[in-house]
């Protein structure tokens, strides 16, 4: 399980770590301009590269009423005069007040430090929100207790603050923004079925409640690519729908179609396996495999190397749930998802 970090210095030490892991392999670039709605600044930037991550991190931003170390990434153009910011991921310094949507979370078994946004992005224009990030994105929610324990909050897991590749997680993070800003600028997400879809995940939203379970050495590291899978399923299927099917997610059915309004397909994806893992997503796909038209096929897609108990494997095949897997292939800096059959 993952805990709220809310003790200042604690915070202070996983942005220093944070900051020099992300300065040790971006490229400092000097001191930059860096424009937002409300002005623009001067700070040192970091890069990747011409087109690629840019980051300006660690600095104390300007704002009395709650304190937080700003951290604002983009697309490094250096032929402009004023770098474009397309997402923060800002952590409040003595709170953690929702209206920041950055935090560090810590991993209670492992001790390991994570890097985490809400999902509620900003834009300064209609249809720019959490909701409609979460469905076009994919991103997985993961809950995380309070400091005091005594409830939860959701976010987005987007790195682990000491990973060899975190800049590279940073980086997808903010495509995946940019992504969903264009999508929204080019009118792509004010469709009637997308309005339906945000409804219907907003619905959800009431009846949701993450894994509770702890995790074993690693395994949250592994869920940041959760939603690199998903995405890669639903790239995957809707390119070969057919002119009545349609494909959706909500917040607890990670992908699923449609097939001339009724459900037809239901997907759930794993990163780690265990058995308490399979036991979860088989009630997972019998739950949300059945409506009143009738009941879906289910598909557990699981990473290729994991290993099913023989008794699961044979439950798997007599509830007719189909099985997929998939590779996650490349270098640490640089990975890829493979889907296989």
């Amino acid at each position: 399980m993952l805990r709220l970090i809310h003790e200042e210095p604690r915070k202070r030490r996983a942005m220093e770590k944070l900051k020099r892991k992300l300065s040790g392999s971006l490229i400092n670039q000097g001191v930059k301009n860096i424009g937002f709605p409300s002005g623009n600044v001067d700070r040192t930037i970091y890069s990747a590269g011409k087109g690629r991550l840019w980051g300006s991190f660690g600095g104390l931003a300007d704002d009395k009423s709650t304190p937080r170390y700003w951290n604002a990434f983009g697309a490094y153009d250096p032929d402009r005069r004023s770098q474009t910011i397309v997402v923060e991921i800002n952590i409040a310094l003595n709170s953690n007040s929702a209206r920041v949507g950055g935090f560090f979370a810590e991993d209670v078994e492992t001790g390991e430090v994570f890097l985490m946004h809400t999902g509620k992005v900003g834009g300064g224009q209609p249809g720019v929100g959490k909701t409609g990030f979460l469905i076009s994105s994919k991103a997985h929610l993961t809950e995380v207790l309070e400091e005091d324990g005594s409830g939860v909050r959701t976010g987005i897991l987007i790195s682990k603050i000491d990973a060899v590749d975190v800049s590279g997680r940073i980086w997808k993070f903010v495509q995946d923004v940019d992504q969903f800003k264009q999508r929204v600028r080019a009118g792509e997400l004010g469709t009637p079925q997308f309005k339906h879809q945000e409804e219907e995940f907003d619905k959800y939203k009431k009846e949701f409640s993450g894994k509770k379970r702890g995790a074993h050495g690693g395994v949250f590291e592994y869920e940041t690519f959760h939603g690199d899978v998903v995405q890669k399923l639903y790239e995957e299927r809707v390119s070969r729908c057919k002119p009545n099917e349609s494909v959706h997610n909500n917040i607890l059915i990670d992908l699923y179609v449609k097939r001339d309004g009724a459900l037809s397909e239901v997907y759930e994806v794993k990163t780690y396996v265990d058995r308490q893992v399979l036991y979860t997503a088989i009630g997972q796909l019998a739950t949300h495999s059945v409506e009143k038209r009738g009941s879906a096929q289910r598909i557990l897609v699981l990473p290729q190397k994991a290993k099913i108990p023989n008794d699961i494997a044979h439950s798997l095949s007599e509830l007719g749930i189909r099985l997929r897997r998939y590779r996650i292939s490349g270098s640490r800096e640089n990975r890829t998802i493979k889907l296989i059959e």
